[in-house]
């Protein structure tokens, strides 16, 4: 269910310039996309996300490999539509008022439902034992979906009339239309105020969350764990000249006793104490007290610190310390105030230690705090109300409280707020009622020079094969476009998963999961047909879906702009295909982004296309990003292609023009000797002209398949 935006609560910057008059360079959309009427056939150069990331063009991979990239063709089918809708089959006449039917000043009780923004309660956080190490966090364990409703009841006064005709309109042009005289049919034409009844609901939840604080998200930065903030440590001398102040070993301990002795080979004296051990370029600076050991959760119950067992790193070093050496000068047993103790660093040079400023203390001041805020909850939180025991939280519940090392006292790391959610709605206001009684429709025959209705729809077909360890396979996909004001395709729109739902992407199909429906999503914005340099559309809406809330938003530009591919005459296949430079032609860039309501995780898909006129599409690639990768993190983070907003992109197809033959079809003749035939999208598998391939679900855009799947080959 899609919940379009009021135009009134779009966000600032939202732009629309269908109904502008922009003065620049413009073409019919059926010259520079694809007369569907036309037999098309074309040839492109298909570069899957390697190709495409460390080939810039077409010349760079042939340069290298003496040979075209894969090869995708693609081809329309004049000869066939999709039987989805009927056809258009109307007439105007003059219509006949029914004094009977009609009532004035009808009053009609009607209501309307208003729902709240769902959300979900953060019920507690758990430590996930059963990543990698390096992995770990903290899982946030959510409740169901909360929503509340309610129903608003109103009156709607409005007058009623009924008329009857022969045919409604809009009326033919050519042609007969057959009627059947002994049935009639009526159809209800509803004119809508132009001002909308507006209500207003406030839904008053209590509201589960992480408390401000954020303490998963925190970084540690006071490096030697004093609690106050420490400028750099003391630089020694740079012994080895390398740039970089360590630690140097003076020596290798061939045979680990971790002394120097006669089995060990000399390295240098870089501190040049007449001792071989090893040489701080830098004072190791402690922090004045005896340090315990770093708390650890003990997996094994060993009483001993494993590798694969999660600890509060406290000195960050990315290791497990164990406690300082002390004098047990009372024999306790336990370390004493006031006893002897090596007052240890963390074996690496410090630099000026970063924190967090927060709102004024009671002086007047900003606290300085010794953190920084992450990205994943991957702080092990440690409660320290007893110093000779903390206690490591594994699990966080509702209401928990956690003393820091030094005293801080946090309170409801998992707080309850009050939330107040207020919605409007806008219900059109209902002027007056028309119903229409027509006769039954029953067949209409066109004047064979008439051109086919705008709201049909039509099939065409892209084939591409990969070859990998001698095996070559072949891959097809349909693409359907119909022309009902704007450029449609028809797709089953398709959405990504976060984190948890497949760690691979042949977990799930091409990397996204699809809606079991086919609908019609605009391709092209244009202004009565046709294409504007400087048209910018920008849309967006909630799709509320089987598995989430997701907030979708659409930015569609337009450009007049040349672009150059390799779509010359080559005089053989042994050589290269040359470049062609098109000077008339529109580049299309198109832009969504989808965020998953609650996890605030979004994914990014952006297409840019060029168009040439009485070419079609000429070349156009497809790139995505995420703000968190689904199955692989290395590609969360991308700095090989970043737009105005510096926002990282990953390359996952591109397509160049190398040949096209756009062959034009002679209605009157086609229409005689080869009429449309009707083909139903279950039986297109079933047809010799379709290689019996059949339909299949899958994420297009324009006449390029998307495949997550692609970027681990």
């Amino acid at each position: 269910m899609k919940e379009e935006e009021a135009s009134e609560n779009e966000p600032q910057g939202f732009t629309n310039t269908l109904n502008q008059s922009l003065g620049g360079d413009q073409g019919a959309i059926s010259e520079y996309f694809y007369n569907f009427e036309n037999d098309v056939n074309a040839t492109f150069f298909r570069y899957n996300p390697n190709l495409m990331a460390n080939y810039n063009t077409y010349m760079d991979y042939y340069s290298l490999f003496g040979e075209d990239p894969t090869r995708m063709s693609f081809r329309t089918f004049p000869n066939h539509l999709l039987a989805m809708t009927s056809a258009d089959e109307s007439e105007f006449t003059e219509r006949n008022y029914i004094d009977s039917l009609s009532v004035a000043d009808s009053v009609v009780y009607d209501s309307v439902q208003m729902t709240s923004t769902p959300f979900k309660n953060l019920e507690s956080l758990e430590w996930n034992l059963e990543a990698e190490p390096s992995l770990q966090r903290y899982k946030l364990v959510n409740s169901d979906w909360i929503v509340s409703d309610t129903m608003l009841f109103y009156n709607d006064t409005f007058d009623v009339s009924a008329y009857w005709a022969v045919v409604d309109t809009p009326f033919i042009d050519n042609g007969l239309l057959f009627v059947d005289s002994s049935e009639w049919n009526d159809t209800d034409y509803v004119f809508i105020s132009d001002e909308p009844l507006r209500f207003l609901n406030t839904f008053d939840f209590i509201k589960q969350q992480l408390s401000t604080d954020s303490l998963v998200f925190r970084n540690n930065t006071d490096c030697n764990d004093n609690g106050i903030w420490d400028g750099s440590e003391v630089v020694i001398a740079d012994y080895n000249g390398n740039g970089v102040y360590e630690v140097l070993y003076e020596y290798s301990d061939n045979n680990n006793n971790g002394e120097y002795d006669s089995g060990d080979d000399l390295i240098q004296d870089y501190d040049g104490n007449g001792e071989i051990s090893v040489a701080y370029e830098f004072e190791d600076r402690g922090n004045g007290v005896w340090d315990p050991q770093e708390p650890y959760y003990d997996i094994d119950s060993s009483g001993t610190y494993d590798l694969n067992e999660p600890y509060q790193d406290r000195n960050c070093n990315n290791k497990w310390d164990d406690a300082e050496v002390y004098v047990d000068s009372d024999n306790s047993g336990t370390y004493t105030s006031g006893e002897d103790f090596t007052d240890r660093g963390n074996n690496l040079y410090d630099e000026e230690e970063e924190f967090t400023l927060k709102d004024a203390n009671a002086d007047g001041l900003e606290d300085t705090l010794l953190y920084v805020i992450g990205d994943k909850p991957d702080n092990l939180i440690v409660d320290w109300s007893d110093p000779m025991a903390p206690d490591v939280r594994l699990e966080i519940n509702l209401g928990d409280d956690i003393t820091s090392r030094w005293g801080t006292v946090y309170t409801d790391l998992i707080e309850e707020i009050d939330f107040y959610d207020l919605k409007q709605q806008f219900v059109d206001d209902v002027d007056s009622l028309v119903t229409l009684f027509t006769r039954e429709e029953v067949g209409h025959i066109n004047d064979p020079a008439a051109s086919l209705s705008p709201d049909d729809y039509y099939i065409t077909k892209s084939e591409w094969t990969k070859t990998a360890g001698g095996q070559t396979e072949r891959f097809y996909n349909y693409h359907i476009f119909h022309e009902p004001g704007h450029l449609n395709q028809i797709i089953y729109p398709s959405y990504f998963l976060p984190v948890g739902f497949y760690f691979s992407p042949n977990d799930i199909e091409d990397g996204f999961w699809h809606k079991k429906n086919l609908e019609s999503e605009v391709l092209y914005y244009t202004s009565n047909g046709y294409l504007r340099d400087g048209e910018m559309v920008d849309t967006s809406y909630y799709d509320t879906t089987e598995i989430s809330v997701y907030f979708i938003e659409k930015s569609y530009e337009v450009e007049s702009e040349s672009v150059t591919v390799p779509a010359g005459h080559r005089v053989s296949m042994d050589e290269p295909a040359p470049d062609t430079t098109f000077a008339d032609c529109f580049k299309v860039t198109q832009t969504v982004t989808m965020t998953m309501v609650g996890s605030g995780v979004d994914f990014g898909q952006r297409t840019v296309s060029w168009l040439a006129k009485n070419k079609g599409l000429v070349k156009s690639e497809v790139y995505i990003r995420w703000t968190e990768h689904p199955y692989d993190s290395d590609y969360t983070q991308n700095n090989s292609y970043l737009d105005t907003l510096n926002q990282a992109w990953v390359g996952l197809n591109r397509i160049e023009l190398t040949s096209v033959d756009i062959q034009s079809e002679n209605s009157v003749f086609r229409a005689l000797t080869k009429p449309v035939r009707t083909v139903k999208l279950k039986d297109v598998g079933d047809h010799p002209d379709f290689d019996f391939d059949p339909f299949y679900i899958n994420t297009q855009s324009g006449i390029q398949t998307l495949d997550l799947r692609e970027l681990g080959e």
